[in-house]
């Protein structure tokens, strides 16, 4: 395992920690309750634990040295990772930002449904099946978070 990873995962666990103590400054509800700690507790938790596992990882790991990085290996499979695929993060947050500008103008499902197909169609997901996929995932988060969790997601001009 190299310095990056453990500079990485000691970042992380300092910061899961950082995000513990600052959540006994939040107020407790009444009654046990769970109040506005526990996610954060969760999300601290969740750092210091994934980043355990990389450092144990890494220990076991031999010392080997990769192989060089190709465009395409011998299954087909695309490198989406690469000095020359900087492209790749950057639509990431290109997509993102979209999504936050037009998400009140279009509706939460046009623009998620919209974000999640251009981003199977770049992994190399054929058509039929990006339309299908993102449309059927799309539905059921606005389900959960619109329906069950009761969460105000932006309709657009599909609700006028």
């Amino acid at each position: 395992m190299g310095k990056n990873e453990y500079i990485g995962a000691g970042f992380f666990i300092a910061l899961g920690i950082f995000i513990w103590a600052v959540s006994f400054h939040f107020p407790v509800l009444p009654g046990g309750h769970p109040g506005p700690s526990l996610f954060p507790r969760i999300l601290g938790s969740l750092f210091i634990f994934f980043s355990l596992i990389v450092i144990l990882q890494g220990r076991r790991k031999p010392q080997t040295t990769p192989p060089p990085a190709e465009d395409e290996d011998e299954g087909g499979n695309v490198t989406l990772i690469g000095k020359d695929n900087y492209f790749n993060a950057v639509l990431v947050i290109i997509l993102i930002a979209a999504f936050v500008a037009l998400v009140e103008r279009l509706g939460f499902i046009i623009s998620g449904g919209a974000v999640l197909f251009i981003l199977m169609r770049k992994l190399q997901v054929k058509t039929p099946t990006s339309l299908i996929i993102s449309g059927v995932v799309i539905c059921i988060i606005y389900s959960v978070f619109s329906k069950g969790l009761r969460v105000p997601l932006p309709h657009g001009f599909l609700w006028w």
